[in-house]
């Protein structure tokens, strides 16, 4: 049927001045990207308050606009709409789009941006910071255990008392943000920034406030260097030769700490409800049939953390996929359906022994843009995971899957809470 539909739309006749639908925080990401898809692997769209935009929604298509695609550019300076001011300040998306860092960038002001940051997340390092993870994981497991939670029978919200701090104190402790204060009003400034439940002017009020906090940061690090990530971003910032303005440093700052923290929330959430929805692949995991990097490919394969990634201008006009897409037009690509298209080779249910998941693995992205996080992701799931398993074997929901509530966003994928009871009375 979906080919049938697609084989009877004429796409040469797309335009943004009719989108097919509205890109709706509520609805569940395949339900909407399954409709999508039957008007082809790039369809006309509204955002939030009628911003128009085109989605790439199939692997190929979102492959095509990510490897760098000569006719595209990540600089919002090339988006029209923004360009005329048609963009209001309070637009739910604007600060994930606009911004002097790495993921706003093209060329060679994106390579100077990315190596800059990329030596902070070398093998090495990532190596070397593992023990770390093992112990920020460890004293998490234990409040968990020694808490109200811990209780036979007391249910617990696993997103909130444990995906969300882990990688949020792993993430600040690479930059040096150590101050739990400032790391609790980061965290806070955040949500509201992503949220589409508040007013535009409760955004900006949280953007403005993150920023006085990184501002702090800097200020503190510049005072008292330290052998973290801050200190070198401000040493190219004070370098004599320029390499780093102080927009870009606070930019970088802001983008790499959100996206640091907030993708690898959803990928441990997801991935724990999977497993727990499938206990024969978790027993196998349990007893060293599995291992758990294949795991978290899994989770990462079947509901990637990011729904939708923001965005990609038209440098000129430009076909694809039969598609014309206009000078100045902007192109979300919409991971989560692109990385669970239902074609091809791509397995359409969850299962960690499937080896496809690492051949179009597109949750981290692709071409230069590739998350320069992404190892230092996928060993805080693995270990997280592990020990959270191991810890509590027996872990099961606390309510029926229909109940689980997802996340309200256009960019985040996921649930919005994860009850779960850690010690059944009967265990």
């Amino acid at each position: 049927m979906q080919l049938e539909l697609s084989m009877r739309i004429d796409r040469s006749k797309l335009s943004l001045d009719q989108p097919v639908s509205l890109l709706d925080p509520t609805r569940g990401t395949h339900e909407e990207a399954a409709e999508w898809l039957r008007y082809g692997p790039v369809v006309p769209v509204a955002l939030p308050d009628d911003v128009r935009a085109w989605a790439a929604m199939s692997a190929e298509a979102a492959q095509t606009v990510l490897d760098a695609h000569p006719d595209l550019s990540s600089d919002p300076r090339h988006w029209g709409a923004y360009s005329r001011g048609e963009i209001p300040a309070g637009w739910p998306l604007l600060n994930l789009i606009v911004g002097e860092s790495m993921l706003n960038a093209d060329g060679a002001d994106h390579r100077r941006l990315r190596r800059l940051v990329s030596h902070a997340f070398t093998p090495r390092r990532i190596d070397a910071f593992a023990p770390r993870i093992r112990e920020i994981t460890r004293e998490l497991l234990d409040g968990l255990e020694s808490g109200e939670s811990g209780e036979p029978g007391a249910v617990t919200d696993l997103k909130e008392g444990f995906a969300y701090p882990l990688p949020l104190l792993i993430i600040c402790e690479l930059f040096g943000l150590t101050d739990p204060e400032q790391q609790s009003r980061l965290r806070g400034h955040f949500r509201t920034m992503l949220s589409v439940e508040v007013s535009g002017a409760e955004r900006q009020e949280a953007a403005v406030l993150q920023r006085e906090v990184l501002a702090r940061l800097v200020a503190d690090r510049r005072a008292a260097p330290l052998g973290d990530l801050t200190s070198a971003l401000i040493e190219a910032l004070d370098d004599e030769d320029g390499r780093l303005t102080e927009k870009e440093l606070i930019d970088t700052l802001e983008i790499i700490l959100l996206a640091g923290h907030e993708t690898t929330v959803n990928s441990l959430t997801s991935t724990v409800h999977a497993l727990l929805a499938h206990p024969d692949q978790l027993t196998a995991l349990l007893d060293g049939e599995l291992d758990w990097p294949a795991a978290v490919e899994a989770g990462l394969h079947w509901n990637s953390p990011l729904r939708n990634l923001f965005m990609r201008y038209a440098l000129r006009d430009t076909v694809l996929h039969e598609v014309t897409v206009r000078r100045g037009e902007p192109i979300v690509v919409g991971l989560a359906a692109a990385n669970r298209e239902q074609s091809g080779t791509v397995p359409a249910h969850f299962d960690i022994r499937d080896s496809r998941h690492y051949e179009r693995q597109l949750a981290f992205g692709a071409g230069p843009h590739y998350c320069v996080g992404a190892a230092l992701a996928r060993l805080e799931s693995a270990i997280g995971l592990s020990q959270l398993f191991k810890r509590f074997p027996t872990m099961r929901l606390a309510v029926p899957e229909p109940e689980l509530v997802p996340v309200i966003s256009t960019a985040i994928n996921g649930l919005a809470a994860l009850p779960v009871v850690l010690r059944p009375a009967s265990a």
